[in-house]
């Protein structure tokens, strides 16, 4: 998603930037998926193809991410992000725990429920000015999670819950869906990040 106008004042950018954290700082901070994340990010890997595409940027782009260790989508997709940033040195990545300091962000970057979802990736050219903005996950992994969270249930038909919104699981049975949806998502790496590459392409003209 692209947009014209910068929605966060520049001197609350500056503060958001100063307190970024790099990935590395992210996954030591991590309480949840740090072993994870680090797993992630190894399996991650630029094609030549696509290290020419960033090569080929005249200039590194900041962006801002509003981000949680717990987050699924976070495990899933910001590793591919640190991944960019070592291996082209085309992005720089500042990351801040959205809850509870960041909400004044988060309000400024809803997704298009008009709710805040993370992780949300706030795009800036080297002169502040908003690129756009790419929010959770690729629509090719969204499409997947119907299929995924079938298979669940067909897998585990002693759990009760199955027509049930996820919000409404029982704890214990929510972790383990999602852990589920994790495990298949590991699977399908590519599938990501071609769909990332091709919103950073959308978004960095």
């Amino acid at each position: 998603m692209s947009t014209q106008q910068t929605a966060i004042s520049p001197e609350r950018l500056q503060k958001a930037f100063a307190e970024g954290l790099t990935f590395e700082q992210f996954v030591d901070q991590a309480e949840v998926n740090q072993e994870r994340l680090q797993t992630n990010f190894k399996g991650f890997a630029l094609n030549d193809e696509e290290r020419a595409y960033f090569a080929a940027w005249a200039e590194p782009v900041d962006v801002l991410v509003l981000a949680h260790d717990w987050c699924g989508d976070v495990v899933s997709n910001l590793p591919l992000f640190a991944k960019i940033e070592q291996e082209t040195g085309k992005l720089k990545l500042h990351i801040l725990n959205r809850d509870p300091d960041n909400l004044d962000i988060a309000e400024l970057y809803p997704h298009p429920d008009g709710k805040s979802h993370i992780p949300t990736y706030v795009f800036f050219n080297d002169k502040g000015e908003e690129q756009g903005i790419f929010i959770e996950r690729p629509e090719q992994i969204t499409a997947l999670f119907p299929t995924w969270g079938a298979q669940f249930w067909d897998l585990n038909p002693e759990l009760e819950g199955r027509n049930q919104a996820i919000a409404e699981l029982d704890p214990a049975v929510k972790q383990a869906y999602y852990k589920y949806l994790l495990s298949q998502r590991a699977d399908t790496k590519d599938v990501e990040k071609q769909g990332i590459i091709s919103i950073i392409q959308s978004i960095v003209k």
